[in-house]
């Protein structure tokens, strides 16, 4: 069952529906045909979570491989009140990284999308618990991808990589937890990548309601 299938659809949601059904209807005309991609934000997380633990699984391996276990080892020898603070700071930046997450999401799609940023809107899923960024605008395979993967690339892959170069634990921390908050973009960029299109001209449009996109093809 999808999601807006069991919460109540806010007014911007709404709307946004009212607005992608003459998007629809407009690409239909021209001889489009649609395909959803979507998932619900439960399976997308679990399922994803599957896809980024080899990921995580790979930066903790080239962690100890370039700065040993030294840096973990020193870090519960010295185990003091900063060491607590630092790691319950490294744990709560999943609350404001989350608004991070879907900023970066917004700029990137932004840079392609027809009005800019006038086309991005962002909101929050209060039974999920969930903040989201919405594309108005219809996007092609490589700029969508390109907006879906950069908030993991950068809060997670780049923090991750300066923890290895630092050899610093916290920063390792962080940038992991951050991978495992992109679980759901890189499910749905793994699906959009498996998915074998029909024709040669390709249009990509975020669902207005649900956890995915939908593509039409000609």
């Amino acid at each position: 069952m999808s999601d807006n299938q069991t919460r109540q659809l806010t007014g911007k949601e709404k709307e946004r529906a009212e607005i992608f059904a003459a998007t629809e209807a407009r690409l239909k005309e021209d001889g489009y045909t649609r395909k959803d991609l979507t998932i619900s934000i439960t399976k997308a997380n679990f399922v994803g979570l599957l896809l980024v633990l080899p990921v995580m699984a790979i930066l903790c391996a080239v962690f100890f491989l370039i700065n040993g276990f030294g840096p973990v080892t020193s870090l519960f020898k010295s185990v003091n009140v900063t060491t607590g603070i630092w790691l319950i700071v490294s744990g709560l930046s999943m609350v404001p990284l989350a608004v991070v997450h879907e900023g970066i999401h917004g700029i990137s799609w932004g840079l392609f999308a027809k009005e800019h940023m006038k086309d991005i809107e962002y909101g929050f899923i209060k039974e999920m618990l969930t903040p989201y960024c919405y594309c108005r605008s219809p996007l092609n395979k490589g700029q969508y991808i390109f907006g879906s993967m950069m908030p993991m690339t950068l809060l997670g892959i780049v923090v991750c990589v300066s923890g290895i170069i630092f050899a610093n634990v916290f920063l390792m921390i962080i940038g992991l937890l951050q991978v495992l908050g992109g679980s759901g973009d890189i499910l749905i960029t793994s699906m959009l990548l498996r998915y074998k299109t029909k024709g040669k001209d390709i249009v990509l449009q975020d669902h207005p309601t649900e956890c995915g996109l939908i593509i039409f093809e000609k």
